[in-house]
């Protein structure tokens, strides 16, 4: 078995390593790739493997310091860099590898022999059987078996759509390792053959596809074309999609298939329209089943992100609508991509990450996976509906027109609300719509140009830090926002003047922002903090026990009353939602994260957290190990915080080593060790 190379990623981390001689912290590493620290822990493993192999220590990741190459390995690891020989070969990370070895299966038309997953892979016998428990894992979520046959070798069995769905899901993941040419279980040939039938067909259909679909298909071809079980299309109108161009051009570019097969691919070339298709081609799904699921995905969102809608019937048709005509792209894994995907997530991680939890209810619902793609739509839809702090005073009357969708034109009002909370959004409409609009607003924020008298700020409909920017530095929105800036400069400056200075302070401040309105920087917006920077260790608190719940909640929120930043009454507010509601602030079973709404008693955001040697029994005999306390002011400053402690929940070590702490520097420590 050949000897594997790193991917570029991995090098970089080594010759960072390389270049330090001190130990470097996984979020020095994070911000010099790029990336986000938990692929950094997956490279670290890639990385060990390929040190192993070579008969060198593997990297050990010290709690609290980060990671150190110790001298005596430094000049061996550089020496390999340096050797091109092992140039021509990629190192699949663990998460990769699950991946690939379930593409390879489904799309092998014989069992697969474990040697055929070692040469593939690239790596050991014992990683592929290792590998092997997570491919079966991954497979039961989805309803889905890998077997055995004796001197044959492995295959998946199951329903035959939930396979596919789960191809496409994964194919589109690792498509930049076929692109390179390092999967040679594929027939590329065979491939790029159909995938420019493919092209033809949709040339002819005039119809644009999001990159990487129509690959994603021609991949998957063989495997229609050696179709090993019953393909069954619940709901399904025939006779309706028989009469479609799609069917007529699946017929005409691939007339060998059988027909139920046709019509598979058809469903998938017709899934870029299946938002406005649906009642077409399918019989209605019973309205009350997926409200109910839509009703419960919201709560599941409240519950996890510590909200509450106050429109919430207003999400909840919204999320209807949409989910009601996803239903069959779910089931049938249609992959119709996101343009917006990638800006949602870097713009929003936090909101993009609780989505992405919550988003395993739905999973688990309809038993099929939910690529990111939706991911990102879902949160575009719960975004948009987080309540932004209220302001009173003259208001600025801003108009938003918007072409992506009415989910997109409100993520956009609620951004420009944090952005300018003096002023009045009068409306969302579509650039088609826009008329008169001088007579109901001062000024236009367009994803679109338009033709208007008023002033127009064209954005992305995904707002970027540019274009906040270039909201904040317009002339009309700059003054009135002057008396908000010099206030805050005011009281950020004023501590370091006499008192009998302070007029004159604010004199100057604001003749100095008469000046040039393009030095206004985006650093007047408040950043999200995360638990690092929220929790200091005086709101840290290590516990033996033996007390009963409620005095567990009052022990860990007290120092939160002490600082000024909750009132008593909102400890009393969570023991009593307890008492009536049950323990449902539990995270995991060792965690509670205790909460009530803002108006419950905040003063400002802040944290609490204890740790208790002995497991707290709540009602339902639930038992804490850690008490989380937090008090949030809105709908989204708290959201780093929270993303922080669902990081700590899914660290099943990490709790194990908090619950054994000592000292209260002992558990900041090892928060930073976790989330570094």
């Amino acid at each position: 078995m050949a000897l594997c190379n790193l991917s570029e990623r991995c090098k970089k981390i080594v010759n960072v390593l390389l270049r330090e001689n001190k130990f470097v912290s996984m979020q020095r590493i994070a911000e010099i790739t790029g990336v986000s620290k938990r692929s950094i822990y997956y490279d670290i493993c890639t990385i060990n493997e390929w040190l192993d192999e070579r008969g060198i220590k593997e990297l050990e990741i010290e709690r609290g310091k980060g990671i150190l190459i110790p001298q005596e390995d430094r000049m061996k690891i550089e020496e390999l860099l340096e050797d091109r020989q092992w140039g021509d070969y990629y190192v699949f990370s663990p998460s990769e590898r699950v991946k690939i070895i379930i593409c390879y299966l489904i799309h092998s038309k014989e069992l697969v022999y474990i040697d055929q997953i070692i040469e593939v892979c690239q790596v050991s016998r014992n990683t592929v059987f290792g590998d092997l428990r997570v491919v079966v894992q991954t497979l039961h979520e989805y309803d889905l078996q890998l077997k055995y046959e004796s001197k044959k070798g492995y295959r998946i069995e199951g329903d035959v759509i939930r396979m596919r769905a789960l191809f496409f899901l994964y194919f589109n993941t690792i498509r930049a390792l076929f692109d390179s040419g390092v999967l040679n279980f594929f027939n590329r040939e065979e491939i790029q053959g159909y995938y420019k039938q493919l092209c033809l067909l949709k040339d002819e259909l005039k119809i644009e596809y999001i990159e990487g679909d129509l690959l994603a298909i021609a991949a998957l071809m063989p495997v229609m074309h050696n179709s090993r079980g019953k393909l069954c299309f619940q709901g399904l109108r025939k006779h309706e999609i028989l009469e479609t161009k799609e069917f007529l051009l699946v017929q005409k570019y691939f007339s060998e298939l059988e027909e139920s097969e046709k019509i598979y691919l058809c469903l998938h070339l017709l899934g870029s329209r299946v938002s406005v298709a649906t009642d077409e081609i399918f019989e209605d799904r019973a309205d009350q089943s997926v409200y109910g699921i839509t009703k419960a995905l919201v709560t599941e969102f409240e519950k996890t992100a510590c909200v509450n809608f106050e429109d919430k019937e207003e999400l909840e048709r919204a999320l209807f609508v949409h989910i009601k005509t996803s239903m069959y792209r779910y089931q049938y894994g249609i992959q119709i991509g996101n343009p917006m995907g990638n800006d949602i997530t870097r713009e929003y991680p936090n909101l993009f990450e609780i989505t992405k939890i919550v988003s395993r209810y739905l999973e688990q619902m309809i038993g099929m996976p939910i690529p990111d793609s939706e991911v990102a739509y879902l949160a575009l839809h719960f975004g948009a509906h987080l309540k932004v702090s209220k302001y009173r005073g003259i208001r600025l009357r801003v108009l938003i027109v918007c072409v992506n969708g009415i989910s997109t034109g409100n993520m956009i009002k609620r951004e420009v609300k944090k952005l300018l909370p003096e002023a009045e959004i009068v409306d969302v409409v579509a650039a088609m719509n826009v008329l008169n609009a001088q007579d109901i607003c001062d000024l236009v924020i367009s994803t679109v140009k338009i033709k208007s008298v008023l002033p127009v700020i064209v954005v992305h409909a995904i707002l970027s830090d540019e274009d906040r920017r270039n909201i904040l530095n317009h002339q009309l929105v700059y003054n009135s926002q002057k008396n908000k800036i010099s206030d805050t400069l005011f009281d950020v400056v004023k501590k370091y003047v006499k008192e009998s200075r302070h007029e004159d302070l604010k004199r100057d401040i604001i003749q100095c922002l008469q000046g040039d309105v393009q030095n206004l920087d985006m650093g007047i917006i408040e950043k999200e903090a995360g638990i690092l920077e929220r929790l200091s260790l005086s709101k840290i608190t290590i516990k033996e026990g033996g007390v009963n719940w409620q005095d567990s909640i009052y022990l860990t929120g007290n120092c939160l009353i002490q600082s000024g930043s909750i009132q008593e009454r909102y400890l009393d507010t969570i023991i009593s939602q307890t008492i009536y509601y049950g323990p449902y602030m539990f995270i995991t079973d060792e965690i509670m994260l205790a909460h009530a709404k803002p108006e419950d008693g905040v003063n400002k955001m802040d944290i609490a957290m204890a740790v208790w040697k002995e497991p707290v029994t709540f009602p339902k005999g639930k038992r804490a190990k850690l008490i989380f306390i937090l008090a949030a002011e809105d709908h989204e400053k708290h959201l780093k915080i929270l993303n922080d402690i669902l990081k700590i929940a899914e660290t099943a070590d990490g709790i194990e080593w908090l619950a054994r702490a000592g000292t209260c520097e002992a558990v900041f420590l090892e928060l930073e060790r976790i989330l570094g």
